[in-house]
């Protein structure tokens, strides 16, 4: 069985001040540095042998604090990174909801039909991250595995390892920052989740 430890990254400049992060490499907040501790402290007896994030500033920082109890390599990956959210990359979410208002209804309630202007579809994400974690569950079988992405991205492994299509994606809930995730897989890469969304570490954060 390879088990896979799936953490969203810690609040960053994008979820504090409310704008559409996607792409962009923004900061970590005060708050995420907190939120980082807790969670590195959760997983510190965790026998991780294997530590991937995306390349992302608030993604690889996460990485670095889980890390700290690890000290292993850090591998980034580009296709676990968030959705690519085009026109809305940087944007406040209260100018997106005035000018795209039929697509920001689409993201909150039917985002498998949710296509970012200019960005990545809904679908698109979901095959790139399922493509992508099949890769680095294959390449380290049997091993202990941590992946450090963004919640869209992460959404979107969830809805896989459910077993569902895009289409469902609705049915999974989006992840707070460094809410934490455990999928293990057997030989034939069938995953079965064990924790999803375990938050518990940041209530006092």
């Amino acid at each position: 069985m390879t088990k896979v430890i799936i953490v969203r990254h810690c609040q960053a400049e994008g979820n504090l001040k409310r704008f559409f992060q996607g792409s962009i490499d923004t900061d970590i907040t005060y708050l995420g540095k907190k939120q980082i501790e807790k969670v590195a402290e959760l997983l510190s007896k965790e026998p991780i042998e294997v530590m991937c994030s995306s390349p992302k500033k608030r993604a690889f920082k996460t990485a670095e604090g889980i890390d700290l109890y690890h000290e292993l390599p850090i591998q980034t990956d580009d296709e676990i990174v968030e959705i690519d959210a085009g026109d809305w990359e940087g944007v406040l979410l209260t100018d997106i909801e005035k000018q795209y208002p039929e697509q920001m209804d689409n993201w909150r309630n039917d985002p498998a039909n949710f296509h970012a202007p200019n960005g990545e579809s809904m679908a698109q994400v979901y095959e790139r991250v399922k493509k992508a974690l099949l890769r680095i569950v294959s390449e380290n079988k049997d091993k202990t595995i941590c992946i450090v992405s963004h919640g869209c991205a992460i959404k979107n492994m969830m809805c896989f390892a459910h077993g569902w299509e895009v289409k469902d994606i609705k049915e999974v809930p989006l992840g707070t920052n460094t809410s934490v995730n455990v999928v293990e897989f057997d030989d034939h890469l069938k995953p079965t989740i064990l924790i999803e969304n375990y938050t518990e570490h940041i209530i006092n954060a």
